[in-house]
């Protein structure tokens, strides 16, 4: 894989896809490199204020944290050097609203343990799940790869309520990120769905 090292935002996270040489810990843009992919993850809520909501249901400031906007510097540099992106929950959020979309800041009862997701190749695996709001793609050009399996869940903005098919996994092409709504982190390599994303970083970001 041409990409080495995993560039980890904030946190000595172990690589959750054993698919890494190394992990490097950076929270300045200037430790970022072209020769790994930046891992953004998983957290309390994001400020609605990047994606120009109102505080409502989301359980965040209504400016950016110190940590958004670390994060929100990274993933600018990251976007500038052309390396991937992997967003983890909180970091999938974070890297919709700064690739155009936004957030359902609420969704109905939540999504917490593990949890079917069916994928574009006709698979269904487990996930480990534990969030309360949802990607809104509506104005982003990606390519959604797995979604919630057998559920339709209502969804709240500042302003609105819908009901929708949550997203699991989707390719955020502008920005080149897998925004991945789960933890792969908290399963085991060998899980299927942890090889599955696996595959889809070694073959989709080449």
């Amino acid at each position: 894989m041409k990409y080495k090292k995993l560039y980890s935002a904030g946190f000595s996270e172990r690589d959750p896809f054993g698919i890494f040489d190394t992990t490097v810990r950076v929270t300045r843009p200037d430790q970022l490199m072209d020769d790994g992919m930046l891992i953004l993850w998983g957290g309390e809520d994001i400020s609605p204020a990047i994606y120009e909501q109102s505080v409502i249901h989301a359980r965040a400031p209504s400016k950016p944290s110190a940590r958004d906007i670390m994060e929100i510097n990274l993933f600018k540099q990251a976007v500038k050097l052309g390396i991937p992106i992997i967003g983890i929950c909180r970091g999938a959020q974070l890297a919709c609203a700064l690739s155009g979309g936004t957030l359902y800041q609420h969704i109905q009862g939540g999504h917490h343990g593990d949890h079917e997701v069916e994928t574009f190749d006709g698979q269904t695996m487990h996930t480990s799940s534990c969030h309360h709001q949802a990607l809104n793609l509506e104005k982003v050009d990606h390519e959604l790869l797995a979604w919630d399996k057998d559920r339709i869940t209502v969804a709240f903005t500042d302003k609105d309520v819908t009901k929708v098919i949550i997203p699991e996994v989707v390719i955020l092409k502008k920005t080149k990120t897998l925004a991945i709504q789960g933890h792969p982190e908290w399963m085991h390599r060998k899980d299927a769905f942890v090889k599955w994303c696996s595959q889809i970083l070694t073959t989709r970001f080449v």
